[in-house]
């Protein structure tokens, strides 16, 4: 039930909406998290990422594991602090139940991306939630 707490996960996402903009460089990479990273986001320096479409984008919602990748190509992975509305490429969402892996980390930890289905995500969503459902039955007997 435990996340597998490291200075170097591998972080599961969903490939965000401008994921074929990028290639696949950023899957390869391992990328640091800077001393520049916060609770509102964790700023990474890796290869840097270009995007082969130009032109800006209007703004769209974001949430706490939204990968955005501004013009320096360097990502940023939102925070619980996040803003509600980015306008960067939305290049992946980490999937609720790794969130906690990079909540861990600190400035020169190393991570990874692997894409992963949307049905892969709900299903690690739902086992976490029957884990936890059992773990609160089990405290609820030892209370009573």
């Amino acid at each position: 039930m435990m996340p597998n707490y490291g200075a170097a996960p591998t972080v599961r996402v969903i490939s965000g909406a401008h994921a074929s903009e990028f290639g696949d460089t950023w899957l390869k990479t391992e990328f640091r998290v800077t001393p520049q990273s916060d609770r509102m986001g964790m700023r990474l320096a890796g290869t840097s990422l270009v995007r082969t479409v130009s032109g800006d984008l209007p703004s769209s919602a974001v949430a706490p594991g939204t990968v955005q990748v501004p013009p320096d190509g360097q990502p940023i992975v939102l925070l619980a602090d996040a803003q509600t509305i980015g306008g960067y490429p939305q290049l992946a969402h980490v999937i609720s139940v790794d969130l906690p892996l990079l909540a861990q980390l600190r400035p020169g930890d190393a991570v990874r991306f692997r894409v992963v289905a949307i049905e892969q995500a709900q299903e690690r969503w739902l086992a976490r939630e029957q884990a936890l459902a059992m773990l609160r039955e089990g405290l609820a007997q030892k209370i009573r």
